[in-house]
């Protein structure tokens, strides 16, 4: 080997890592890498086969391309396997089509056919847990909302609607009908519309196409439920408290309610 071709060598290393693992790397491969170049390094895919000098890498959500001496080599974890197996089941239940949750990889929100039982007195746990769902699974803008482990008790007595509850639903309520106070709990999701992804759609990897949720446990919420001028239900209940500390992020779309 001449000194010039062993220079350039030494440089190629120097510069991109060593070459048995740049050739040896390939998609699907799990690697650590140093995505923000500040020597953190995080659990990671290879995406892109090497090309000048770089590695496309899946991070999560996040995409990158990188520097061979930004990426290196690691085994499988139990962790990593399942986040496989998670992903590639959620990316093929979603649903197709134009109904409104195949926006966004989800079940579409609930619906009440009939929201006039009972004609008097308290709505029922399970007729406020319904009532409740239906209230509260609905598309805004880019965005779905939707819930799971619903839990509601009513209140055994009823009272007039104060003047806050008034205002808030002036629109539709009706204040001669008293007002049910309710409690319990739910777990609340809020997912992006598919479309809305930064990247979409040629560089979204399959873990942001399915995780694209957050999740929050809303595990002690009060409300109520009262009629409107159409002698229709609604209840709504909300956990101040928990709204924001018990939000997690890059979740999947819930199932079931």
């Amino acid at each position: 080997m001449t000194f010039l071709t062993t220079t350039r060598a030494v440089l190629f290393i120097l510069l991109f890592g060593a070459g048995v693992q740049a050739q040896t790397l390939k998609i699907g491969d799990y690697v650590d890498a140093d995505r923000l170049m500040l020597g953190r390094w995080e659990p990671c895919k290879i995406s892109q086969p090497l090309s000048n000098g770089q590695y496309g890498v899946s991070c999560g959500p996040n995409q990158a391309d990188l520097p061979v001496r930004s990426v290196r080599p690691r085994a499988a974890t139990a962790e990593d396997k399942r986040i496989e197996a998670e992903t590639a089941a959620a990316l093929a239940r979603q649903p197709r089509g134009q109904s409104v949750g195949a926006k966004y990889g989800t079940r579409d929100p609930k619906t009440c056919s009939n929201r006039t039982v009972p004609a008097k007195g308290a709505p029922s746990a399970e007729q406020a847990r319904q009532y409740f769902i239906c209230d509260q699974e609905h598309e805004v803008t880019s965005s779905i909302s939707l819930v799971t482990n619903v839990k509601a008790q009513v209140a055994p007595v009823s009272h007039a609607p104060n003047q806050i509850v008034k205002e808030i639903h002036a629109a539709d309520i009706d204040p001669s009908q008293p007002v049910w106070d309710i409690r319990g709990s739910f777990t609340q999701y809020q997912c992006t519309q598919l479309t809305a992804i930064p990247g979409w759609p040629t560089n979204v990897n399959d873990f942001a196409r399915t995780h694209n949720c957050n999740a929050t446990d809303q595990t002690t919420a009060t409300g109520y439920c009262y009629k409107n001028t159409f002698g229709d239900w609604h209840c709504g209940m909300l956990d101040v408290a928990h709204v924001i500390a018990n939000t997690r992020q890059y979740q999947l779309p819930p199932e079931g309610n």
